[in-house]
This record gives C-alpha cells, structure tokens and sequence, in this order.
C-alpha cells in the first residue's frame, strides 16, 4: 500500500498539521481567553475549511463525497457513523480528491471568453458574472456569495472573527460592498489577479 505521508511534501504535513490544530481552536471559538482543549480529532465539518485553506477547493459535491466517507466508514462494523476525523485521515483524504495539477488558469481565461460570447472582448458586466455565479453549476445563495467574496477579497480582514463579522451584515450592505470594490465589467485578469489573488508570476507559468 501506498504510505501517504510519503505522497505529500514535508511542508503541505506541516501546514496541514497547523491547519488541523487552527480548527480545534476554531471550533472553541478563537476570541476566547479560556484554557482550550487540544486533542487528536477535529470535527467532520471543518474538514472543507482546511482543504481550501491548502489550496484545495472542493465543490460541494466533492464535499459530500468526503465527509461521507468519513461519517459512513465504521457504520458496518458498528452501526454507528463518525462525527470527527484524525490528522492521518485527513492527510487520505487530501491525498486522494485533490486534483494532481490543480486547476490550469487558461481554463479560467476560457471560461470567461465562453461566457463574454464572441463580441465580448472576454469581459463581463459585474451583475451577470454575480448572477452567473449564484446560478449557474452549483447553486450559491446571494449571502454565501458575498461571503466568499468578501473573504476573497479580505474585506473584514482586521476583524478578530471574520465569520461573525459576515454574519452581522445584511445582504444588502453586502451587495453594495460588492459593487464598492468591483468594477463593473471584470475580465480574467482582474479576476485572477484582484479577486483569487494569483500573482503576475504565478499568471505566466
């Protein structure tokens, strides 16, 4: 059998190992002054969290995919199902769903010549791109939207909580940040470069 660790670099083990330990304190809340506990298992949910923070976005589906095979790999032994993951399964699981090479930004350029259509000029106005976005493949609500893009584009970033920041704003004060900080057409260079936050070294490979 393949050793796992083996695959993956000695700095992806130790990010993940920080990412893994972050969660724990997530879970306890980070603004807290009480003494946390640490342990050897985070829960089932933050395991999306920390594939994005290495790198790794999976859609929803692949979400699904992952944390039933954590929930469900003990049913048939034990009838029960599994509400935590450990580091070394966690270190499976990033091993076997993430993509070998990533995701090639051409595709990102493509895309976004598909959608501006032949006239297009591979720009897009800003409210298609957000309506594209919220309905077209995976559903997303206008909330979960702003939320992404706000914490893309580090606009609550000086808050101590980003999450409970997001939560204390309306949809419609998120819609006009929105507006505030992009333009009204966008095309693939803003979007990689401003809002994904590729740099021009990483855009030329």
């Amino acid at each position: 059998p393949v050793d796992k660790k083996a695959v993956v670099s000695t700095q992806s083990t130790g990010e993940m190992e920080e990412y893994f330990y972050y969660s724990q304190m997530r879970s306890q809340s980070v603004a807290t002054t009480e003494h946390r506990k640490v342990g050897q298992h985070v829960l089932l949910e933050e395991v999306p969290n920390i594939m994005r923070a290495l790198g790794f976005y999976p859609t929803e589906l692949q979400v699904q995919d992952m944390i039933n095979e954590v929930k469900f790999s003990q049913y048939v032994e034990t009838g029960k199902t599994v509400s935590e993951v450990d580091l070394e399964t966690l270190i499976k699981l990033y091993c076997n769903h993430r993509p070998v090479f990533g995701l090639p930004l051409f595709k990102v350029y493509d895309a976004f010549e598909t959608l501006a259509g032949a006239d297009g000029d591979g720009r897009i106005d800003r409210g298609l791109l957000l309506s594209l976005l919220q309905n077209k493949g995976e559903h997303i609500s206008e909330p979960e939207l702003a939320e992404y893009l706000a914490s893309l584009l580090e606009l609550y970033g000086g808050a101590t909580n980003k999450e409970d920041k997001m939560a204390s704003v309306s949809p419609a004060e998120a819609a006009t940040t929105l507006e505030r900080v992009l333009p009204e057409v966008i095309d693939a260079d803003m979007f990689t470069g401003h809002v994904l936050g590729f740099m021009p070294a990483t855009l030329a490979e």
